[in-house]
């Protein structure tokens, strides 16, 4: 293949990209996207902060109440 012959078939096919006919052209393929992420355990993170709620609340609540009952 000559020099002027390969230019006059790059510029070709170019054109033809740039035209949007490419028909020849391969499809992609899809790009893999991130796998699923995973629900949240909605039920066992309300019952652990209700359960927590309670153990602070009577932490609080026997420093507040036990030194009366001292003095």
């Amino acid at each position: 293949m000559s020099s002027p012959e390969a230019e006059n078939v790059l510029s070709a096919a170019l054109r033809a990209q740039a035209g949007g006919g490419g028909g020849a052209v391969p499809p992609q393929a899809p790009v893999p996207g991130r796998p699923p992420r995973r629900r949240l355990p909605v039920r066992g993170v309300l019952v652990f902060a209700l359960v927590l709620g309670l153990a602070a609340g009577a932490v609080v609540a026997a420093w507040t109440v036990l030194p009366l009952h001292l003095g």
